[in-house]
């Protein structure tokens, strides 16, 4: 049976000396993003990159074994006709690494010349990380990088010895780490399509398409390099991954081109939009496959590579490029969904996607009233160094009323037709949760509801949350107007088929309201409320009794959560009720901003916290605030000071008054 292994990518820490401060950002076709569209590269167009190999053997392999296998690897990336990259061994590391000394080299500090290709001869620095058995080939990737320049200083390999049996398995995996370490992220095109990867994914949009077929894989290349898995061989014979496929040229050859790559190849770009067609959405897995040679010649991206933002201000959110496509031959071009088994990417995937799998078709691509045939394609002829360009693919959403598709455990993303304020921040889209709530900036499909997970996650409006299934009747389905977005669950069993549950949850545009009316509740459990998330709550908010609010309404300017967990000692008394919320808002710092020098220091008395729900604090502008408070403690005591939430790595520091530096604690 064909070996699976993850070939984990080093997400590379861009910090320390010779880099200039800055964010680390990822993208999908590259690991590190020095700025919105303009991904880190080593200088000179990728002239003599640098590598040292380590002293030791590699699992069988000798230590010149080894070292040959890795030459050639990286030989394997210089020989793509279309790149400018070529590799220069530095020489050897001056001591042989192992699970002694290993630390600095996993965590460097600072640029000391080296970028070591590490042989864990024996496994053991494997089995310290991931444990014994963990199956993990290797990872590799950029150590450091210069912000002012967006060029790549040094990176770093580690290869996990024991799995390199034979030389043809060690170039297959050399060759997929060796992408990593010159900064090539993770793609997925031929590899879903191996049966028992992902269950066998279709070539083209699923679950209907077979305009392309099933390829053959034994004794082919038509897996992609820089595939997550590795497939070795088969009973049936070899399936090799180290020869770079049209996908791995593309993705090598866009960061270091060689002179005429955009000249005499075909490019195709264009942006992946909400149904409402106008906001971008970023995460999608985009195919291009020639009719003619589907497999071999076929291209993906993700929309947004090349940026970490989220912004719709920032314009390469959404977008895709599909480069190094052959001229004169003819694409269809469809988004493909990303499943949970396809391991790791660089950037975040959206999953699950907006609507179906389905195919650019031109001028009838629509989202709804009617939506266009996502089977539908309009083919794109491409020219020698002449891009198509406006290749806008809209997602298809289901039609108010219709069902929506988050069968048990399942969540739908939704474009709302305003926008929407909560908890400070404003939303363009929401997450319809199969088990009876709503969430903000990404899906849950957690159907075990916990007071902690309520107030630590993100922004939520619960109905109900429990472990409803719409898989077994009832439906849940949306109804937009221009005033107000409602999303109905109309009875909803729990699972696995028991009761019946029904209520609707209703966004305002008016002050960002939020009404859930309640009508027939079988659930005797279950959690029913409003909470910012870990972004803005304690933790150590406490329940209310929602039924004693109504008919007012309840205020949440004043508290990030309120909220309601019952039981069969404290039954769901919502049914036939409604509850109302106002609008949430920003939490404003209630201890006198601004307090960012010494002599503004806020004057507190101890005991202190910010705990109670009538006070915050806040950090503004994130990253970039310092708070000072000034205090008084008798000498002989012992001073506590915690953070004790929050999604910040902060800094506390205390000085005495006469401004020494008395202790640091940095809360990782």
């Amino acid at each position: 049976m064909t070996k699976q292994s993850f070939s984990v990518a080093r997400l590379a820490l861009l910090a320390g000396a010779m880099i200039l401060a800055g964010t680390q950002a990822f993208a999908a076709d590259s690991l590190v993003v020095c700025q919105s569209g303009v991904p880190f590269a080593y200088p000179g167009g990728g002239t003599d990159i640098p590598f040292n190999p380590d002293q030791g053997g590699l699992g069988p392999l000798t230590n010149a074994e080894g070292v040959a296998a890795v030459e050639q690897a990286f030989q394997t990336w210089a020989d793509v006709a279309t790149s400018s990259a070529t590799f220069l061994n530095a020489g050897l590391m001056p001591f042989d690494v192992d699970n002694t000394n290993f630390a600095p080299i996993l965590n460097p500090t600072a640029p000391d010349g080296l970028s070591p290709i590490v042989f864990d001869e024996d496994g053991s620095i494997f089995t310290l990380l991931f444990g014994p058995g963990s199956g993990i080939l290797g990872f590799a990737g950029p150590d450091f990088g210069n912000f002012a320049t967006c060029e790549l200083i040094e990176g770093s390999a580690f290869l996990n010895g024991p799995e390199f049996g034979d030389l043809i398995v060690a170039e297959d995996i050399m060759v997929h780490e060796f992408g990593h370490y010159i900064n090539l992220g993770h793609v997925e095109l031929n590899g879903q399509l191996v049966p028992f990867s992902e269950g066998g994914d279709t070539s083209g949009p699923t679950p209907d398409d077979t305009t392309f077929g099933t390829p053959s894989f034994l004794g082919t290349e038509v897996i992609e390099t820089m595939y997550p898995f590795y497939f070795s061989t088969t009973p049936s014979g070899q399936v090799g991954m180290r020869t770079p496929h049209a996908d791995d040229i593309a993705s090598i050859s866009t960061i270091y081109p060689a002179p005429g790559f955009a000249s005499t190849t075909g490019t195709i770009s264009g942006r992946i939009l909400f149904p409402n067609g106008t906001t971008r959405a970023s995460g999608v897995n985009v195919i291009a496959r020639n009719m003619n040679d589907p497999f071999v010649d076929a291209v993906s991206t993700f929309s947004g590579a090349y940026t970490n933002s989220t912004s719709q201000a920032d314009p390469n959110v959404g977008v895709f490029t599909l480069s190094g496509l052959t001229p004169g031959e003819q694409y269809a071009v469809f988004i493909d969904e990303v499943t949970a088994f396809a391991g790791r990417f660089s950037n975040p995937i959206l999953q699950p996607l907006l609507g179906p799998e389905e195919y650019w078709n031109g001028a009838d691509e629509a989202n709804s009233n009617p939506p266009d045939d996502p089977l539908v394609y309009e083919l794109i002829t491409v020219a020698a160094g002449s891009p198509v360009s406006d290749v806008d693919i809209i997602f298809n959403q289901p039609a108010p009323g219709e069902p929506l598709p988050v069968g048990d455990d399942g969540s739908v993303q939704l474009a709302l037709p305003f926008e929407y304020e909560i908890c400070g921040q404003t939303f363009a889209s929401v997450f319809v949760n199969s088990n009876g709530n709503l969430t903000f900036g990404s899906g849950d499909g957690d159907f075990s509801e916990s007071v902690p997970e309520f107030l630590s996650d993100q922004p939520r409006i619960a109905g109900l949350w429990d472990d409803l299934n719409p898989s077994a009747g009832g439906i849940v389905t949306f109804y937009p107007g221009k005033n107000d977005f409602r999303v109905v669950y109309d009875g909803v069993p729990e699972w696995p088929a028991t009761g019946s549950n029904s209520f609707e949850i209703t966004l305002k545009r008016a002050s960002n309201h939020v009404d859930v009316e309640y009508y027939e509740i079988s659930a005797m459990d279950g959690l029913a409320g409003v909470s910012c998330g870990g972004a803005v709550t304690s933790g150590f908010e406490t329940a209310s009794d929602l039924s004693a609010f109504a008919p007012s309404r309840i205020n949440l300017h004043n508290q990030p959560a309120v909220f309601e967990q019952f039981s069969f000692s404290n039954p769901n008394d919502l049914g036939d009720s409604t509850v109302r919320y106002n609008g949430t808002t920003d939490y404003n710092d209630n201890w006198a901003e601004p307090n960012d020098t010494p002599r503004k220091a806020r004057n507190i008395g101890l005991p202190f916290d910010s705990i109670p729900v009538t006070r915050f604090t806040e950090i503004e502008p994130v990253g970039g605030d310092i708070d000072w408070y000034r205090f008084a403690a008798p000498a002989g005591r012992i001073l506590v000071a915690e953070i004790v939430s929050g999604q910040l790595d902060s800094l506390i520091v205390l000085f005495d008054a006469a401004g020494n530096l008395i202790a640091v604690d940095d809360d990782g």
